[in-house]
Order: structure tokens, then sequence, then C-alpha cells
């Protein structure tokens, strides 16, 4: 079974059974003779299927699902196995004779495709998988396996070396751009994964719960996952492990169906199966959900009251549908300034169990959107939340302090504040108004206008020139940032001593 742009392709021995992602039939291409074996490239617009009683490969238009081109391999005949990277496919052959079985590459760049053979000796069509530039071939039901290890950077391709397994196979897989080899070994409770270079086994995906037969394994085109088929009873069972740890991640089972061998395949997010009933034979499109395969979620709380200048805190958690405790996560925040322009990224760092705290100072009132995202990983799915604040202008604290009382012709000097701690203001205007009542009435004049300093602070002085009450009225004036304040401040002035 191969997917692409779209369509999922079947092989169902005497036809091509073509249907969309959902499993909906599309169409079938009937009339073959032994349809066991499907590949396609990853920038293909052909799949390409091997006929076993036919002795040969045929082409098949993805767009119009007309076959194109028929490749006879009388010369190696019963062709079951594929394994495509571009414009090669290698084929697997062999009719169950001791000896005559083996490997033929098809050069399809060619108008006429060129077969060489690369592998001979097996009595079974070899197992074929391929990426980068490593092929693995490896025969099923010879025990204990040998997996040849090719390069196949070259026209020619160049034996690297050889994997020696416990038992025979039933399937085989390649992944990290075929620096590792998967295989799906006979009377096993596990999947075993190799070294390509060292041929040494490297980490072993056992099966959990009740013991079955491995039935087929692949790995996801990110690497991230593999995924195991088994068969138990009268059940199949598809396990999702994390690529780098062997946890599960996932599992499926469908009763009364088994899983045919080698029949896992990708479509960009989602997972294929093919199962087939044993008593009547049909087969059965299966499709795991969307991967990753569990959710996550992410929850943001805004500050009460918000103002411009002063520290805002927010708050929240990441939380995982499986109930895990998330461990520490970092998270990525984006925000945005009132005309939309965006302000500088941050990663905000949650704690072990998922509760997150991060604090953010708005330079003016207005409206400031925030969106906190966590990207996921193999097991969970990303989540994100957003917060919009509409932050009000900061209300300063105006305080004058000064003399109480002066005398006629001396300086008074006071110094103001709207400052709070660790807070810098934009420019902003503070202005002083003397209002002077006497026995001649009450006078009124300005006295200073000043920017106060980015702390927040200012000062001013003046001279009494007759003996009366002072008040000084101080007014900050307001701004987008800050709002406008009011105060005052009275001094007695009276005459010097005579």
């Amino acid at each position: 079974m191969v997917g692409h742009t779209g369509k999922i392709f079947v092989a169902a021995d005497d036809r091509i059974v073509v249907t969309d992602s959902g499993g909906t039939l599309i169409d079938t291409i009937g009339g073959l003779a032994g349809a066991v074996a499907l590949s396609v490239a990853d920038n293909g617009r052909r799949v390409y299927a091997a006929l076993r009683d036919s002795h040969e490969v045929i082409e098949v238009d993805i767009a119009t699902l007309a076959i194109t081109k028929r490749v006879d391999l009388a010369a190696y005949p019963c062709p079951s196995t594929l394994a495509q990277s571009y414009e090669r496919i290698w084929v697997g052959y062999g009719c169950g004779q001791a000896g005559q079985g083996g490997v033929v590459a098809l050069e399809l760049w060619r108008p006429t495709p060129a077969l060489v053979p690369i592998g001979t000796g097996t009595t079974q069509p070899p197992l074929l998988a391929v990426k980068g530039n490593t092929l693995l071939a490896g025969e099923p039901g010879a025990g204990p396996a040998s997996i040849k290890v090719y390069d196949v950077s070259a026209d020619v391709a160049t034996t690297r070396g050889e994997i020696r397994a416990d038992t025979s196979l039933r399937d085989l897989a390649v992944a990290h751009y075929g620096d590792t080899a998967l295989s799906a070994p006979v009377d096993s409770d596990r999947f075993d994964a190799w070294d390509t270079t060292t041929n040494a086994r490297t980490r072993a995906y056992d099966r959990p719960g009740e013991q079955g037969a491995p039935a087929a394994v692949s790995a996801s085109p990110d690497d991230d996952y593999v995924v195991g088929g088994w068969n138990r009873g009268d059940a199949a069972e598809l396990v999702v492990y994390d690529q780098g740890t062997s946890e599960v991640i996932y599992s499926a089972e469908h009763e009364g169906k088994a899983l045919v061998p080698g029949s896992i395949a990708f479509y960009g997010v989602l997972t294929y199966a093919t199962l087939k009933d044993p008593d009547t034979g049909r087969l059965h499109l299966w499709r795991l959900p969307h991967s990753p395969y569990h959710a996550s979620a992410l929850t943001m709380t805004a500050p009460d009251e918000p103002a411009a200048l002063k520290e805002l805190t927010f708050s929240g958690r990441l939380t995982l549908s499986t109930g895990a405790t998330p461990g520490v996560q970092t998270l990525h925040l984006y925000s945005w300034l009132p005309d939309g322009t965006s302000r500088p990224f941050r990663e905000v760092t949650t704690e072990a169990d998922g509760t997150y705290r991060f604090t953010d100072t708005v330079p003016k009132s207005g409206s400031y959107e925030y969106r906190l995202s966590w990207p996921g990983n193999s097991w969970f799915n990303s989540s994100w939340d957003t917060a919009v604040v509409e932050a009000g202008r900061y209300r300063p604290m105006l305080r004058v302090t000064g003399p109480k009382t002066g005398v006629v012709g001396e300086r008074l000097e006071f110094s103001g504040t709207f400052a709070a701690d660790g807070i810098t203001f934009p420019r902003t205007i503070v202005t002083v108004v003397r209002h002077v009542s006497n026995s001649d009435g009450t006078t009124s004049k300005g006295v200073a206008k000043m920017t106060a300093a980015a702390d927040g602070s200012f000062g001013f002085a003046d001279t009494p020139a007759t003996a009366g009450k002072y008040t000084y009225v101080i007014q900050l004036v307001g701004n987008s940032t800050v709002e406008s304040a009011k105060t005052s401040h009275v001094v007695l002035a009276s005459q010097p001593p005579a």
C-alpha cells in the first residue's frame, strides 16, 4: 500500500484499489495478475506495482490511473517486493525455487528501463527497504535472517555489510536516512533496530501485554515513530513507538481481522495498514488517527487591571491529555503592540508540573495581544492560548515636599515625584501655578514648566515678594502613558524681622 497526492493505493492480487485518504473508493485498476507490492517516489507522479504472476512491473499514472508502462521481468520471475528511491526501483523476485531468487534494479530514467541484478541466490523474494543511499535486502523465512546492506549512491550497488538476526524475517524497514534498519522477526516478542554501519542491534520495540506474532514494521517519514503490527489470535494490533526511547505512544486493535504482513504505510500525518478477513479473504483499509496521537492544552490568565509601565503578571498551565506530568517545557511567547507591530520573541519555561508564570511591562495604554504556544513533540500535539490585555494609563501618586513657611525675599525650594520602584517614565511635563492671597486679594501666576526626570522626580523654586499665603498647584500633564494628576502645597510667607 502507498499514498500520494490524496490517493491511497492498495495491491489486492487481481486489482489495485484506489481510495481517498478517508477510505472512500475512487476507482480500481483491474485485470492484473498477482499485484502484491507497490511503490511511489517522494516527488513522483507514477505508482509502480509488482505483478507476481505475469512477471512484470507496471507503471500507473497517479492522476489518470492509466497503466502507462509495462516492464517485462520474465528473466527475473515472480517479482513480489519493491523499494523505490526517485528514478530507481529495486525488485525482489523468486518463485520459491532454491537459489533462483534475488534483487534486480530498474533504472526508470531510461526510455526502456535497464535491469541490473545486484543480488542472487535466494529462494523467496527478498524483503526490501531503501532510504538515502542505503538499500536493505533480507530473505523472509530463512533463519537466522541475513540482511544485506548495500550502498546505492552510485549506478552500481556495492555491499556495505551484513546484519545477522536471531530468527527469520517477516518484514523489513529503514529509518534515519539509511542509518537504521528495522526488522520484524518471526516468532518473536519484539521489533529490532540495527545500526547499518556497525550491523549491531541498537534497540528493541517490545509489545505490551499479551504476546503476538510480529507482522509488519515501518518508520514514519519524519522518523519520529516506529509503527509495529501484530497478529494475536483473532485480532490485529498496531503499536506506535517513540523512535528514540522505544516507549509506546499509542496502540489500537481490530477484532476478527489479521494484519497483512508488510502493509504499514504513511500519508502525511496518517498511518495506514491493510487487514484481511480470515474467513472471506476480503481486504480492509485501516487508518489510525492523526499523529501525534495525544492532545495537550495550554491556558493563560491575564492580569487584572493592567496599566502601562506597571509589571503585569501572566500565569497558566500546560496539561497533557494522558494525565502525565509534562516536565519542564519551553513555551514560545509572541506579543504585539496596539498598532500591530510585533514585539521581541520570548521563551517561557514551565515548572515540572506544567505551571508557569511570566511578567511583562507595556510602554503605553492600548490593546496588547499575547500568544503563548507549546510546539508539542512526537507524543503530543501542540497547543496554544491567547490573551488580549487592555492596558490603561499609569496612575501616578504625585507628591511634593518643601517648606511650610517662608520669609519675603528668601528662596523657597521644592521637590516632587510620582516615581515607583523600577519604573522608567517617558517624557512627562509638570507645571506649577502660584496663587498668592494677601490683603490686596488673590493673584495667580505660572511659576514653572518642566520635564520630569526618567525616574519621575522634579524640582522647582520660588521667592515670595510679599507676605501672604502662597498656594502652589502642581499638575502632571497626562499623555498616552501616564494619567494627569494634581496636588498643591501651601507656604505662609511673612516679612523678615526688623
